[in-house]
C-alpha cells in the first residue's frame, strides 16, 4: 500500500514485521485450538456465576452497577462480536465493502465506534475502581483481579486492534476462503494450506491471534462477565420522561445511563 498515509513510519513497521512474522507464521494456524481452549473454561465459569447470581442476587447494588455501566462497555463488546461473526461467516462481504471507499469507510468507522465504546467503558471501570472507595468496597478483593485482567489483556488487545487498523485496510486483505479455511484446516489437522495466512500483513495476524483470546478473557472476570449482560432495570427512563421530549437522542442516552445526572441535578 505504497503512498498511503500511515501513523507509524514504514521502516518501523517493516522491522516489527521481520521480527515477529516467523513466530506468527507458526502460531496462527493453531489459533482455532487456542480460542476453544480459552473459551470453554471461561464460559463454564461465567455460566456458574450467572446461576449463583440468579439464586442469590447480584454482587453489586444498583447504584454501583450503574456507575460501572455509565459508559456501556457491553454495547461495544456485542457490536464488535457481531461485526466479526458476520465477516467471519460471510468473508466475501468484506471484499464487497472494499469495492468502494464509502462502503469501506462505513465498515471501518462502525468497527472503530464499537472499539471506542469498549475502550472507554474499560477506562470508566478502572477510574471508578481507582477513585471511588465505595466501588472498591463493593468489588472486594476480586476487583483487583478484574483490574488486572483489564490492564494486562483487554487494553493491550484493543491497542493491537487500533494499531492494526491504522496500518492496513482490513477489507482489502480478506479473501472469500481464508478465515473459513483456516478453521476447517485446523480441525481436520490439515496444515498444508497456510500460504494465504503467511501472506497476510503482520498486524492482521496479530489481530487473528489476540482478539479471540482477549474476548475469552472477558469470561474470566467476574465484573466484565457481569457488565456485558444488559440490565434494563438500571436505565433511568424516568429521567428521560421528566424532560418531556425536550432533549435529543444523545442527551436522552446520557440521562438514561446517568452520565449527565450531575448536570441535571445542578439545574434544579
Amino acid at each position: 500500500m505504497a503512498g498511503e498515509f500511515r501513523y507509524i513510519p514504514q521502516d518501523t513497521l517493516n522491522d516489527v514485521a521481520n521480527l515477529v512474522n516467523p513466530i506468527l507464521d507458526v502460531i496462527v494456524p493453531f489459533v482455532p485450538y487456542l480460542a476453544v481452549l480459552a473459551f470453554v473454561p471461561g464460559l463454564l465459569r461465567a455460566m456458574l456465576q450467572y446461576n449463583i447470581q440468579a439464586s442469590k442476587g447480584s454482587f453489586l447494588d444498583a447504584e454501583t452497577d450503574r456507575k460501572l455501566r455509565s459508559v456501556p462497555f457491553g454495547f461495544g463488546f456485542w457490536g464488535l462480536l457481531t461485526v466479526h461473526l458476520v465477516l467471519f461467516g460471510l468473508p466475501g462481504m468484506a471484499q464487497s465493502f472494499a469495492a468502494s471507499e464509502g462502503a469501506r469507510a462505513t465498515l471501518e468507522v462502525t468497527t472503530m465506534a464499537f472499539a471506542f465504546f469498549m475502550m472507554f467503558g474499560l477506562l470508566n471501570m478502572v477510574l471508578r475502581f481507582a477513585l471511588d472507595a465505595d466501588v472498591r468496597k463493593k468489588l472486594g478483593k476480586l476487583g483487583y483481579l478484574d483490574m488486572l485482567i483489564i490492564a494486562t489483556v483487554l487494553l493491550p488487545a484493543l491497542g493491537v486492534g487500533l494499531y492494526a487498523w491504522s496500518t492496513v485496510r482490513w477489507a482489502s486483505v480478506w479473501t472469500g476462503t481464508v478465515m473459513w479455511q483456516s478453521w476447517i484446516d485446523a480441525f481436520t489437522f490439515n496444515f498444508d494450506n497456510t500460504d494465504a495466512l503467511k501472506q497476510m500483513p503482520v498486524f492482521v495476524k496479530l489481530h487473528m491471534l489476540v482478539v479471540p483470546l482477549a474476548a475469552a478473557h472477558v469470561l474470566y472476570s467476574r465484573l466484565l462477565a457481569h457488565v456485558i449482560v444488559p440490565r434494563l432495570s438500571l436505565w433511568r427512563m424516568d429521567a428521560v420522561r421528566d424532560e418531556g421530549g425536550r432533549v435529543g437522542a444523545a442527551e436522552a442516552a446520557a440521562l438514561m445511563y446517568g452520565i449527565s445526572a450531575e448536570k441535571k441535578d445542578a439545574k434544579h
